[in-house]
């Protein structure tokens, strides 16, 4: 399996990966308690969070970012199909998976939950961060970084879909919640074929972008 393994990128990745996982790290040293802040605050702070990351961003992969986008107006049609069909059969998974989860786990997780909370505190800055910060950040580090990690499409595909489920139930106070991971699980895997085929990172944006902008909107009404 080491073939498949580019050692540099997998630093890369694992370094994205911790520092967006364990960024409140920063908070905690800056004396701010997580817990006891207002959904605004909390809010604020993810953003500049999400924002840092998209300078980061930016100055690691600017270059391929210019020739991706280029690339990407030019073939969108032919994208968007690839995406969309491929975001569907995820969007067919999910409803079916929680449909059967429900019988075994009552409530919306921890992570929905949360967001929930944000929404009814700020709709408007609440949509901008879960349909457009959010996306853009997940992709370019469990989309991006990890292909680039892994040079097999199969293991990429698994590995994306695995750890995308398990980031969205980290913070799972009953392990009931971990059956959470086969619908979040399958837009990792979704997000990650669609790279795959079309090896463009704005198709899985404007993707997931779509995506969230959908459960956001439903949230609000």
């Amino acid at each position: 399996m080491k073939r498949y393994i580019n050692q540099k990128m997998l630093a890369v990745f694992l370094g994205l990966a911790l520092s967006f996982l364990f960024f409140e790290i920063i908070y905690i040293i800056m004396g701010i308690d997580l817990q006891k802040i207002s959904d605004s605050t909390y809010l604020l702070l993810a953003i500049i969070k999400y924002l840092v990351f998209l300078i980061i961003f930016y100055l690691m992969y600017h270059k391929y970012l210019k020739e991706k986008w280029i690339d990407f107006k030019i073939n969108f049609k032919k994208y968007a199909k690839i995406a969309f069909s491929d975001w569907l059969k995820g969007f067919l998974v999910m409803i079916v998976s929680n449909i059967i989860i429900s019988y075994f786990f009552k409530g919306l997780g921890e992570n929905e939950e949360s967001v929930q909370s944000l929404i009814s505190a700020a709709p408007l800055v609440a949509f901008i961060m879960t349909s457009f910060l959010a996306p853009i950040t997940e992709e370019m580090i469990f989309r991006k970084s990890l292909k680039d990690a892994i040079n097999n499409k199969y293991l990429f595909i698994v590995l994306s879909g695995l750890i995308f489920g398990l980031i969205h139930v980290i913070s799972a106070s009953n392990p009931l919640e971990y059956l959470l991971i086969i619908p979040y699980g399958a837009f990792g895997v979704v997000f990650a074929k669609t790279l795959s085929e079309t090896d463009n990172i704005y198709t899985t944006i404007m993707v997931h972008t779509f995506h969230n902008a959908i459960l956001t909107i439903l949230a609000v009404i």
